[in-house]
């Protein structure tokens, strides 16, 4: 083989290589764990941390990030005095989603309805309303989803861990 052909056959397979290591090294690339599907979903999920900013009774802007127990998990979005023992999410069967919030003095609320998914958006049908959480990373034990509403002035990261 002619010594300049093959100087420079190896000069273009090492361009064409470094170019195909830089182009997968973007951003995009981040692992944002599992596809966002009913399957992937289905189970039940306790928040255990959030991060973000809402407004509160007064319309001051508040930023919390904190981690949530069961012991004392305080929504710092709607009240510091607002104690709950637990949220959960349940994606179900058929897509049934149910929240799930347990206050300290043993009430529990819940609402069950329908969602549907669209690429990694998850959208609950809220009354005569849709919430649209984006979901961030979904593992076999972790969610995270991020939620904003300009109009009620909220913008949140959640983050669940599976329980079921």
């Amino acid at each position: 083989m002619n010594k300049k052909y093959f100087w420079s056959l190896l000069t273009f397979m090492m361009v064409v290589i470094m170019g195909v290591g830089f182009a997968s090294c973007s951003k995009d690339d981040e692992d944002n764990g599992k596809e966002v599907t009913a399957a992937n979903l289905k189970g039940t999920w306790e928040l255990c941390h959030v991060k973000g900013s809402a407004l509160d009774d007064d319309g001051k802007r508040i930023t919390f990030d904190r981690d949530i127990t069961s012991a004392m998990a305080d929504l710092a979005w709607l009240d510091e005095t607002d104690f709950i023992d637990y949220v959960r999410y349940e994606f179900g069967q058929n897509n049934e989603f149910t929240c799930y919030i347990n206050y300290g003095s043993g009430f529990t609320d819940s609402f069950q309805t329908k969602y549907t998914i669209s690429g990694r958006k998850i959208i609950i049908d809220e009354y005569m309303d849709q919430e649209q959480m984006t979901v961030e990373q979904l593992t076999d034990t972790q969610l995270v989803i991020h939620s904003n509403d300009t109009e009620e002035g909220y913008d949140v990261h959640a983050t669940f861990k599976r329980i079921k």
